[in-house]
């Protein structure tokens, strides 16, 4: 099953910017998502960031000698079957080559031989980037269909306020999942060059751009998603309540890739550290209770609800208004219980604008058996199991393993491997089942 980076060959160009450094966080974050990329460094780089980094990073020797003999590593071999091309950073000198046509060096030899989306990232001093010469330079890439990244406003590391930042690594991240998914919106405007630059073409016009696979298609634009993520947290007193382990991390994923691939999405969250995934409306909520209402506001507009969150079975039924003091002469001490909404079953049993609506189990032993009860008895349309007894893959971890099940059994079964692989196969299963229906 395609996702939008997962075996992605991605070229990673690396300019003599000074926000070399981040590179390396957004080769990272490539790589974590499934990619399998190669790094191509002009020599000014190498002065900046070491080599070595990057191939440990990518487990592949770095190209920086156009005349290096080593096996895969010229410049046609290296645009070879690429998916994408991405420069970040990229300096104003390389700017100028890649619009000049100019190939003497690797990284500009790669490229011209390339046949695959390409995306710079510009990163330069304020004047340097305003000066006409480099703004011809860009509207000539824009122009040809290359993606340009308008950089970011802030102080630069010569000291002067303005624009020239590199974007950040996450937000280069955001839009390369864009691009490979088709997704539809406008990646920058440039008031400069007189230009808005979209993404891509819609999906159902034929793709224009010359690139050596087919990219998949935007599986989530026009889909309204509701995910719910997080722990809830039912209050005893003031100071104290009732919690569980949940990180949010799974759910935080599935919003994430909900929105790569252009849904519209709203991620209702319990108590979490985790940021706010790109694109996506978070609404914050500690209980249950809270919860409840939150997904209600939003359910009669959504196409698909997903529950992810790990929400409290039981809350104190007479929260204390004051801290509850401990006390000499008592060993113990009674809360009074009662259920909580089961927020999921709720959306699933609706009379009317009732979602396409996907469960979690969370469970520690029975599992299958459990996941197909709860499937049935909630009135869902997917369940998917995950087994939280086991700590590499449970709470707090990064990992993940589930089998989904509809109501004829099981439908896949996604092995070990990152939260954000996990969500990307998740989420595509969930796009198309539904545009099947």
């Amino acid at each position: 099953m395609d996702t939008q980076l997962k075996n992605r060959k991605i070229i990673l160009g690396v300019t003599g910017g000074i926000a070399a450094y981040k590179s390396c966080t957004l080769c990272r974050l490539l790589i974590k998502a499934g990619a399998d990329v190669y790094v191509c460094m002009t020599p000014a780089a190498t002065k900046l960031v070491g080599k070595d980094t990057f191939e440990a990073l990518t487990g592949h020797k770095v190209a920086i000698d156009i005349f290096d003999e080593a096996k895969d590593i010229s410049h046609v071999g290296l645009a070879k079957d690429a998916d994408l091309f991405l420069v970040a950073p990229a300096t104003a000198n390389t700017i100028a080559k890649i619009a000049g046509g100019f190939a003497d060096n690797m990284l500009t030899a790669t490229l011209l031989a390339s046949t695959c989306p390409v995306v710079v990232a510009p990163a330069m001093n304020t004047n340097m980037y305003n000066n006409i010469a480099t703004q011809t330079n860009l509207s000539t890439l824009v122009n040809r269909g290359i993606y340009v990244l308008t950089p970011n406003e802030g102080e630069l590391a010569c000291g002067i306020v303005g624009t020239g930042r590199m974007k950040e690594p996450e937000e280069i991240f955001s839009d390369v999942c864009s691009i490979l998914s088709n997704r539809i919106a406008y990646i920058n405007h440039h008031p400069q060059l007189g230009l808005e630059q979209e993404k891509l073409p819609a999906p159902q016009k034929p793709l224009e751009l010359t690139q050596t696979r087919l990219l998949p298609k935007s599986l989530g634009v026009g889909l309204k998603v509701i995910i719910t993520a997080g722990p809830t947290e039912e209050q005893i007193d003031p100071v104290r309540y009732i919690s569980n382990n949940s990180s949010g991390k799974m759910g935080y994923a599935l919003a994430q890739v909900a929105a790569y691939l252009g849904a519209d999405v709203t991620l209702i969250s319990g108590p979490t550290n985790l940021q706010t995934p790109f694109g996506v409306k978070r609404i914050d909520v500690k209980s249950a209770v809270q919860m409840l209402h939150a997904v209600e506001s939003y359910v009669t507009q959504a196409d698909i609800m997903i529950g992810c969150a790990a929400v409290a079975d039981y809350r104190v039924e007479n929260p204390s208004p004051i801290k509850i003091k401990k006390k000499d002469d008592e060993d113990s001490i009674t809360l009074k219980l009662i259920k909580n909404p089961d927020i999921v079953a709720t959306v699933g049993h609706r009379q009317s604008h009732r979602p396409f609506t996907v469960g979690f189990a969370a469970e520690t032993n029975n599992f299958e058996q459990n996941a197909k009860d709860k499937l049935v008895k909630k009135n869902l349309d997917l369940i998917i199991l995950n087994d939280v007894s086991n700590k590499s893959i449970g709470f707090n971890s990064d990992e993940n393993e589930v089998k989904i099940f509809d109501r004829d059994g099981q439908l896949a079964h996604f092995d070990k491997q990152s939260k954000q692989v996990i969500a990307q196969l998740i989420m595509e299963l969930i796009f198309k089942t539904v545009r099947n229906k």
